[in-house]
């Protein structure tokens, strides 16, 4: 196995694995704030703006977090589209932003912010903590419900 590979195993895996029977809890205020002032660089670049967000949702779990919303610009109105990267100003726009907690700070995973339909629609394997998908459904899905089956069908 090579050495980059161990080093991302030995970094990750303890943190899935608190994952597998923690119990999501909401941000606290202090959390909250570390996790959207680590996000807003990345997504300001992307958005090609300064951006301000509306949070749907904002999920933590043991060390992982889901950021589910829309964007603003910074003074409250709406975004201007034709700034942003790949962004069809026509289609409907979602925010979905994975980060993870390692030495005490927030580090982005994955951002999508003009997702015009929720990225977690086509999730089938669950590789973050249950709890992070809390409230996120689709039709009769629960997401966090099926992570949890699916944890409890593998072991």
């Amino acid at each position: 196995m090579p050495a980059a590979l161990k080093h991302k195993l030995a970094v990750l895996l303890p943190l899935l694995l608190a994952g597998l029977n923690s119990i999501a809890a909401p941000a606290s205020v202090s959390e909250r704030k570390d996790i959207l002032e680590a996000a807003r660089p990345v997504i300001s670049r992307l958005a090609g703006q300064p951006v301000k967000f509306k949070v749907d949702h904002l999920n933590t779990d043991a060390n992982w977090a889901v950021l589910v919303g829309g964007l603003l610009q910074a003074d409250g109105k709406p975004l201007d589209w034709s700034k942003a990267q790949s962004c069809n100003p026509d289609l409907d726009k979602m925010l979905w932003v994975v980060l993870a907690k390692a030495d005490g700070k927030w580090r982005i995973a994955q951002a999508e912010i003009c997702a015009s339909e929720p990225p977690y629609w086509y999730i089938n394997d669950y590789t973050w903590p249950c709890g992070v998908y809390a409230g996120l459904v689709e039709g009769e899905r629960s997401l966090e419900r099926e992570c949890r089956a699916a944890l409890r069908n593998e072991r």
